[in-house]
C-alpha cells in the first residue's frame, strides 16, 4: 500500500481525491492526512470523513508517516513546507513548479534533498510532451517556446489586468512575452507550467514564455510547447477545461498529479 498526504485542500486536491477513489478501487493508495490552515481543519474534517486526518502543522503531517507528500496549495507552500518535508526524508510530489523559479529557493531544496535521499517529484500538469522535451534536450536544444492561452478573464487578478481591459478583449492578444524565471514570478497562479517547461527544457532563463489571451478559446485552457533541437523538432498543444472551482487551473493538473500518485503501484509503467 501507498501511504500519502496532500498539503492543501482546495480545487486540485478535491479532484484528485475524487479520481483516486474512482481509478483506485482496491485501495492501494490510502490518504492519511491533509494540512490545510487552522481555521480550516473543522470544515475540511467534516468534508473528508474521520478516516483521513486533518491537521495544521506540516510536523502533524510528517508524523503521519506517509511515504511521500503531495503539493496542492501553490508556490507559497514550497517555501513555507518543502524543506521540513524534503528533511524528513520525505519524497514531495510538486504542482506548483513556479516556486522553483526561485533560484536560491531551488538550490536550498535540492541540497536538502541531496543530504536526505529524498526527491522532488514534479508532474507534467496540464500539458503533454514533457517526455519528448527531455529527450530532445539529451540530444541538445535549440529554442523551447511555451504559449499558454486561456480566455481574458482567466488572467484577472494578474499584472495583465493593469495593461488591459480583460473584459473589453475581442480578439487573441498577448499579454507577455519573456523567459520562465520572469512569468513563474509575476503570474504565480497561471503560469506554473513556464517552470515546468523550463526544467525539462532549456533552464529559467532561455525558455521562452508567451502568455495569451484569446476569447476564441473559451472554455478552454490551451498549453503549446514548440521546441528545436539537434535531432528532431517538438510541437504539442493541450486544450483542457478548467477546474470547475477555480478558472485560472486546468482540471487537467488534476488528472496530472492524480495519475503521477497512481503511477506507482501499476505493474506497466508508462
Amino acid at each position: 500500500m501507498k501511504k500519502i498526504a496532500l498539503i492543501g485542500y482546495g480545487a486540485i486536491a478535491r479532484i484528485v481525491i475524487e479520481k483516486l477513489k474512482e481509478h483506485d478501487p482496491a485501495g492501494d493508495v490510502r490518504l492519511m492526512g491533509i494540512l490545510v490552515r487552522e481555521n480550516r481543519v473543522e470544515d475540511v474534517q467534516q468534508a473528508v470523513g474521520q478516516t483521513v486526518s486533518v491537521v495544521s502543522t506540516i510536523d502533524d503531517l510528517i508524523r503521519l508517516t506517509p511515504n511521500f507528500i503531495v503539493e496542492c496549495a501553490g508556490q507559497g507552500a514550497i517555501a513555507e513546507y518543502g524543506d521540513a518535508v524534503l528533511q524528513a526524508g520525505l519524497d514531495l510530489m510538486i504542482i506548483s513548479t513556479g516556486a522553483l523559479a526561485n533560484e536560491s529557493l531551488r538550490r536550498k531544496l535540492s541540497d536538502t534533498a541531496s543530504r536526505s535521499s529524498a526527491r522532488m517529484i514534479l508532474p507534467a500538469g496540464a500539458i503533454a510532451g514533457i517526455d519528448g522535451l527531455n529527450a530532445l534536450r539529451i540530444g541538445g536544444l535549440e529554442s523551447v517556446r511555451y504559449t499558454s492561452t486561456k480566455p481574458p478573464l482567466a488572467w484577472k487578478g494578474t499584472p495583465a489586468e493593469t495593461t488591459f481591459d480583460l473584459a473589453a478583449l475581442t480578439e487573441r492578444t498577448i499579454l507577455f512575452t519573456g523567459p520562465a524565471s520572469q512569468a513563474a514570478r509575476d503570474y504565480p497562479k497561471n503560469a506554473n507550467l513556464a517552470a515546468t517547461v523550463a526544467l525539462a527544457g532549456l533552464g529559467m532563463d532561455k525558455t521562452e514564455i508567451q502568455l495569451v489571451a484569446d476569447p476564441a478559446v473559451a472554455p478552454n485552457n490551451v498549453g503549446r510547447i514548440d521546441a528545436k533541437g539537434k535531432f528532431g523538432n517538438l510541437t504539442v498543444e493541450c486544450r483542457g477545461l478548467p477546474a470547475p472551482d477555480n478558472p485560472k487551473t486546468s482540471a487537467t493538473t488534476a488528472l496530472s498529479l492524480t495519475y503521477a500518485i497512481l503511477k506507482g503501484i501499476n505493474t506497466i509503467v508508462l
